[in-house]
């Protein structure tokens, strides 16, 4: 792991916004994430609950799922989307500013912040950032008893539902549009931390008309991108500005690359960021950035 990747890991980010994204004319090099970017499809993650559900020890299912709609609605007493959580020891943290500030327990009553858990969040550390609903759904069930296998293995059985034909592909109608619009001049990157043997069926799936320069199973986000973007340094001599990161986690997908000085664009239906004050562009969705996209000049 390079030097930058790892200060990058231990939460060294600088935290000034990103450049905004005015124009196209500096980007060479774009960066996708693949589920909740590229791919967007509400029964994954209803599968994976439901796997969890029908697992969870000691009776942890029972009103599993309601809790999941309470934090992705913001009705949860403590927990909501943009939050990190310890789930072992059920504590939750606020840290607008990556670093801690406020400490509750899962019903919302403030405790003192743990010495392990103060100041800047890192990468690596025992926090669990919730910035989608994968991880929504991993840590409320890890809360409630699931192991590191229990959600291993729920997790495997959702990525082999929708790569399975039987269940009919949602792929989104601008899709091609999106990727023909940035892919003029460019090379396009794909990162996704699921292996080759559960994504990449998927990949295929989408049958996406153009094609990838790299893709890149096992990424290791957050670390992964630091690399993807050294790798387009080496290849191709391009430089961070000129490197632009898409993705749905702020946490995992943006934050790193942007402290690296590229520009990046934030797809964000959990409302994680609705300020947009750490992206260089920030849309609900992928309908609304493509749709933006179009109006987004390739120069000044």
């Amino acid at each position: 792991m390079s030097t930058n990747s790892t200060n990058l890991l231990r939460g060294n980010l600088d935290l000034k916004p990103p450049v905004p994204l005015v124009n196209l004319a500096a980007i060479k090099v774009v960066l996708f994430d693949l589920d909740g970017t590229l791919h967007d499809d509400p029964r994954v993650t209803d599968y994976y609950a439901t796997a969890l559900e029908e697992t969870l020890p000691n009776g942890g299912g029972a009103t599993f799922r309601d809790e999941i709609d309470a934090v992705i609605q913001r009705t949860h007493p403590a927990v909501a989307p943009g939050c990190f959580v310890e789930p072992a020891r059920g504590i939750v943290i606020h840290a607008p500013q990556w670093s801690a500030e406020t400490a509750t327990d899962w019903e919302g009553n403030p405790v003192p912040l743990p010495g392990d858990l103060q100041g800047r969040v890192s990468h690596d550390g025992p926090l669990r950032y919730l910035g989608d609903q994968w991880q929504i759904i991993g840590a409320l069930a890890a809360q409630r008893g699931a192991d590191q296998r229990v959600l291993r293995e729920a997790f495997t059985r959702a990525r082999k539902y929708i790569n399975d034909h039987a269940t009919t592909l949602i792929r989104s109608e601008h899709l091609d549009d999106v990727l023909l619009r940035l892919g003029q001049g460019r090379r396009l990157l794909l990162a996704t931390n699921t292996s080759e043997e559960l994504a990449g069926p998927l990949v295929r799936r989408l049958d996406m008309s153009q094609p990838f320069d790299v893709v890149r199973f096992d990424s290791r986000k957050p670390a992964g991108c630091a690399e993807l973007i050294t790798h387009a340094k080496d290849q191709w001599n391009t430089q961070p500005p000129e490197v632009l990161v898409i993705g749905d986690n702020l946490w995992n997908d943006l934050l790193p690359p942007a402290g690296q000085g590229c520009r990046t664009v934030h797809i964000d239906p959990l409302h994680t960021d609705p300020g947009a004050r750490w992206s260089s562009a920030r849309y609900n969705d992928f309908y609304e950035f493509a749709t933006a996209l179009k109006e987004i000049p390739d120069g000044i």
